[in-house]
């Protein structure tokens, strides 16, 4: 059964963009991809093996990535507040399920499927979120780092471009 479905509006002859590579994002990805396109995630921080060394940096020297640190970068805020999840138990849908299953799909244990308050620490959510991005580009997604969405081209009320770093 699909959880998530596409509205009908979306131009199959176009490339969806998305902004931001955090769970909204990443999962986003994930559901365009499911129906046949091929997204670019336009992320304004780094991968998050790098975006962890600016962390740690930060935490050591006070020094401040302004694009890159807790809150900015792959895997988004959650990835440095240690990875509290919602079961969403009164989730009819099943939605909620369905990501806790692709985190499991992405390194995961399997126990937060059915724990009541299921958490998953920094030390393991890095390695989920780059998991999970391998597997996007497999599929034919694509990221872009320090690529900002810094604004939208409309006329008559259609999406005609992504404006990303003022460009």
């Amino acid at each position: 059964v699909k959880k998530y479905v596409l509205p009908e509006v979306i131009n199959p002859s176009r490339t969806p963009v998305i902004a931001g590579a955090g769970p909204a994002g990443l999962f986003c990805a994930y559901a365009l991809m499911s129906e046949g396109f091929h997204p670019i995630v336009a992320e304004r921080g780094k991968k998050v093996e790098e975006r962890t060394a600016d962390v740690q940096k930060f935490w050591e020297t006070g020094v401040l990535d302004t694009a890159s640190n807790v809150q900015f970068g792959e895997g988004g805020a959650g990835t440095f507040s240690d990875g509290k999840l919602n079961t969403l138990v009164k989730d009819t849908f099943g939605r909620g399920k369905e990501v806790l299953s692709r985190f499991v799909e992405a390194g995961a244990p399997s126990e937060i499927l059915y724990q009541q308050k299921p958490h998953l620490g920094t030390d393991q959510l890095v390695g989920i979120v780059q998991f999970m991005r391998h597997q996007i580009e497999e599929m034919g997604g694509e990221f872009r780092f320090r690529s900002t969405v810094t604004d939208l081209m409309i006329r008559d009320r259609k999406l005609t471009a992504v404006i990303v770093n003022a460009k």
